[in-house]
C-alpha cells in the first residue's frame, strides 16, 4: 500500500473556507473517476495555522503503479492547476506500507 500526503498554504487574499471547500470539491471528485484510488480524504488544520500548512490530502493506492496512475490523470492534472491556483506553499511525501 502506497499513502500520498500532500499539503498546502492557502493564499491570504482568498476566502479561507471557500478555497478548502473547492480544494476537498476538486479532488474528492476524482474518487471513482481515477480507478488506482483507494481511498482519499480532504483534512482542514486545526492547530498552529502560524507553523502548519492549511489543508492537506491523504490518499492510498494499492502500489507506485496506482500512485502514479493518479499523478498523470487528466482529471487530476486539471484539479492540481486548479489548486495552485489558491495556495502558495506545498509539502508532499509518499511511503509505502
Amino acid at each position: 500500500m502506497i499513502s500520498h500526503v500532500v499539503s498546502w498554504s492557502l493564499r491570504t487574499d482568498l476566502d479561507r473556507t471557500e478555497s478548502i471547500a473547492r480544494i476537498r470539491e476538486l479532488l474528492t471528485g476524482l474518487v471513482g473517476i481515477v480507478e488506482s484510488i483507494r481511498s482519499l480524504e480532504v483534512v482542514e488544520n486545526v492547530a498552529y495555522p502560524d507553523k502548519n500548512h492549511d489543508v492537506a490530502v491523504v490518499a492510498t493506492f494499492d502500489d507506485l503503479a496506482g500512485l502514479d496512475a493518479y499523478q498523470v490523470h487528466p482529471e487530476h492534472q486539471a484539479a492540481a492547476a486548479e489548486i495552485r491556483e489558491l495556495v502558495t506553499a506545498r509539502a508532499a511525501i509518499d511511503w509505502q506500507s
